[in-house]
């Protein structure tokens, strides 16, 4: 195990997987996954390597996923797409997605964003990451849903996972896939900067 300071707080590996210490004004330490790295978020009063020992089993299992996401990640291809084009999808699905699901967006946007990929506002306001430009369209479905899920239940809880379930029963490989672009487009980001 290894860390070093700066940036968005101390990094480091442990087990060939990167991580991220956070301090943050949260009530609320917490632990993330993007690709193959772990987000410890924790309050400036609170040990992060203590939440880390109250979340081995779970910190072990989002490891090896993150292991097995890495390794899809250089065996996938990037779908091409113009942003018009991926614009106009996404104004589709999620407006099929909201009459399914009987909810009213308010707006739809399409940003670039560092650490999600895809949010849904207090305000009926869907936002998609620029990024899911780049991954096939049952992707792209997947995330549109399970933001416009959150216009009908806000929290994940068992009935926002009984929703996404009952639409994409195989959403656990769908997370999988996600992970894995995640890990390819990030590299991809820094091979360009690189050049």
């Amino acid at each position: 195990m290894s860390y070093s300071g700066g940036g968005r707080g101390c990094r480091g590996s442990m087990s060939g997987i990167r991580y991220r210490i956070i301090r943050r004004r949260v009530k609320y330490p917490r632990l993330e996954i993007w690709g193959n790295e772990i987000w410890i978020i924790v309050p400036g009063n609170v040990d992060p390597w203590r939440v880390v020992r109250q979340n081995r089993e779970w910190l072990i299992r989002q490891i090896e996923i993150a292991r097995r996401a890495a390794e899809l990640s250089g065996k996938i291809e990037l779908v091409p797409r113009t942003r018009r084009k991926f614009r106009s999808l996404i104004e589709r699905v999620v407006q099929e997605y909201a009459e399914e699901l009987g909810v009213e967006v308010n707006r739809i946007f399409v940003r670039r964003v560092k650490s999600a990929w895809g949010s849904c506002s207090g305000r009926g306001n869907i936002t998609i990451n620029a990024a899911a430009q780049w991954l096939p369209e049952r992707l792209v479905r997947y995330i549109a849903y399970h933001e416009v899920c959150h216009l009908r239940r806000w929290r994940h809880d068992r009935e926002f996972e009984r929703l996404v379930r009952e639409k994409f029963p195989d959403h656990e490989d769908l997370d999988l896939q996600l992970q894995a672009y995640w890990i390819k487009l990030r590299e991809q980001d820094k091979a360009c900067s690189k050049s």
